[in-house]
């Protein structure tokens, strides 16, 4: 009797079905769903910045005297309020991470630190190489609306004077850094990496370069943006990253710096119209920066291309994922909200048409 209850049962458990594991794709879709809106929501408040200062910039200008300095802090803190503080506390609420928790986790002691900031010359070289590819392509289109979305950016990284370069110093090399770190890394690649270390990469660049807002820095930033993604996942922690972003920005802070001094200015002025100018420290200074740029984009050129040469060594780990790549790319670009924020990207980057609407809607001024 035993023996046919021990069969009987040897029999139910081979004829149980094996369980199976849910499905990856509803749970991508509402994450794609919601970093669109999170997109759209960061061009909502570059709208409303670019209103508040068709506002206040002809009130004040016509009321009260403010210096260059001033003006850069009031334009630095419109821009941590909505194009960080706005667009990252919206990106926490969707993505639904419970950041208090996670905290110590990217942010930790990042693993591999020494050998991960000997590619920063790497990186530099890679991203340079594309601003400059960039500013080639601009001057084909030069004197075009095109050609002006290429080149509108050096207007705003052009200080009038010290003050206002050491505010755009902070705000390169201190403030962008940790904001746009914890949103693009440690934010959207940490929701998106369970659908591939990869995808989570290469989504978070663009996005990277998306909310630069501009031609002149999407390829740059969408290049460095994939160079610190891979960073982020083979050390595991923010600090790298910070730190080499700050790296990355202050080179380009110091030659703003440098050149907001009168005398840098003058000597620069006078050699390109081919005058004689006195050499004075900074000038010296100056000049030294810009070898050390030019030695360090070569280095890294060079350091790129044998890096290249030896990529499957340095290939992030697969996340196996039921999701084929292709898949996933046409899941993620199909959704509406990502479609929205891919028209308002293109708009900003070249003509403004939503943004000029608005400003005209809120001024009353439709000529």
């Amino acid at each position: 009797m035993s023996e046919e209850i021990i069969e009987i049962n040897v029999q139910t458990v081979d004829q149980e079905p094996p369980a199976e594991a849910p499905s990856l794709v509803p749970g991508f879709k509402s994450i794609c769903v919601r970093i669109g809106i999170m997109m759209i929501i960061v061009f909502a408040a570059r709208i409303v910045v670019n209103v508040i200062g068709a506002l206040i910039v002809p009130h004040l200008s016509g009321t009260i005297l403010i210096s260059p300095t001033v003006a850069y802090l009031i334009d630095a803190a419109l821009s941590v309020v909505f194009l960080y503080i706005i667009p990252i506390t919206a990106a926490i609420f969707l993505l639904k991470r419970p950041m208090k928790d996670r905290l110590g986790e990217i942010y930790a002691k990042p693993k591999y630190f020494g050998r991960a900031m000997a590619m920063f010359p790497a990186g530099y070289g890679v991203a340079i190489t594309c601003n400059l590819l960039t500013q080639l392509l601009g001057l084909l289109f030069k004197d075009t609306p095109l050609g002006n979305s290429f080149t509108g950016v050096q207007e705003t990284l052009t200080a009038p004077d010290m003050g206002s370069a050491v505010v755009l110093f902070i705000q390169l090399t201190v403030l962008a850094p940790l904001f746009e770190e914890f949103w693009c890394r440690g934010l959207i690649i940490e929701a998106l990496r369970p659908y591939g270390n990869g995808f989570a990469i290469f989504v978070s660049a663009l996005l990277f370069g998306i909310i630069h807002a501009n031609f002149a820095q999407f390829f740059y930033a969408t290049a460095l943006g994939i160079f610190l993604g891979y960073i982020y996942v083979s050390t595991r922690s923010l600090v790298t990253t910070t730190i080499m972003h700050a790296m990355f920005n202050s080179i380009s802070g110091m030659l703003i710096l440098l050149s907001s001094v009168p005398s840098v200015g003058e000597y620069l002025l006078s050699s390109m119209s081919g005058e004689a100018a006195e050499v004075t420290p900074a000038v010296v200074l100056y000049m030294v920066w810009m070898g050390f740029i030019v030695l360090l984009l070569a280095v890294g050129i060079i350091m790129a291309i044998y890096k290249f040469t030896k990529i499957k060594k340095y290939r992030v780990p697969k996340v196996q994922t039921e999701i084929s790549t292709g898949r996933r790319w046409g899941i993620f670009l199909s959704r509406i909200s990502v479609i929205v924020m891919l028209i308002l990207a293109i708009d900003t980057f070249a003509t403004q048409e939503v943004s000029k609407f608005f400003i005209k809607l809120v001024t009353g001024n439709w000529d």
